[in-house]
């Protein structure tokens, strides 16, 4: 699970660089997708993946709240 958390903060990061906040939307439902795919296909329970949903959501909107802050955060040269 950790693997699936930092690459939803880095595509979350990656996300905020270009687009705005409108491309979460389709990002999650794709997430969404794919999880409930590989949950089917590895029979995994309910319960694990509606928690993994929850995790990869969150893990994309912190990551994409993270880099807007660092950007808004950063040191402009004059």
């Amino acid at each position: 699970m950790s693997t699936t958390i930092i690459a939803s903060l880095l595509v979350g990061a990656m996300l905020s660089l270009r687009f705005n906040v409108s491309i979460l939307v389709p990002t999650i439902m794709a997430a969404w997708a794919v999880l409930t795919g590989i949950g089917l296909t590895w029979e995994i329970t309910a319960a694990r993946v509606v928690l993994e949903i929850v995790v990869v959501t969150t893990a994309l909107e912190v990551g994409y709240l993270a880099a807007l802050l660092t950007e808004g955060l950063a040191i402009r040269p004059n």
